[in-house]
């Protein structure tokens, strides 16, 4: 459809622009007014389709970055959980991983008086990285398919 439409327009830029009779200097080819046309036609589908590609990419990125922190707030987790630190409120995967990001010590074994802390991660991460993550017999295990059990 969008060659029919370009050739069209074309078809009548040039008919209604050009003289009927032509000087014998001319060559066929598109007059100034067809290739703006064109460009303008070209640009407008473009911006359309970076539009809808972009909308789609954040989407994507965010389910991405969401999963990576499930993924870093279970593995500390297991480290700390093995370590001794107390930091698991039973049932509640949104104040345990918060105490996670503040930092727990562990208190047994060769993780004794070891800091275990997420960095990278703020409190308005946990909703979304939360969707990730479960409780089973009080330890958090990643989820990849994001169900809440």
């Amino acid at each position: 459809m969008f060659i029919v439409i370009i050739k069209s327009v074309l078809l009548i830029s040039a008919t209604s622009l050009r003289p009927h009779t032509q000087p014998k200097n001319w060559t066929a080819g598109f007059s100034l007014l067809e290739l703006l046309t064109v460009i303008c036609l070209v640009g407008i589908l473009s911006s359309i389709a970076i539009g809808w590609y972009g909308g789609n990419t954040r989407d994507v990125i965010e389910h991405v970055t969401n999963q990576r922190n499930a993924q870093e707030i279970v593995s500390l987790g297991v480290y700390a959980t093995i370590g001794g630190a107390d930091f698991v409120i039973p049932g509640d995967k949104q104040a345990s991983a918060a105490k996670l990001i503040g930092g727990v010590t562990g208190q047994q074994g060769m993780w004794k008086g070891k800091h275990f802390s997420l960095t990278n991660l703020r409190p308005t991460d946990l909703p979304g990285a939360l969707t990730f993550v479960k409780f089973e017999s009080d330890l958090l295990l990643y989820d990849p398919a994001g169900q809440q059990p």
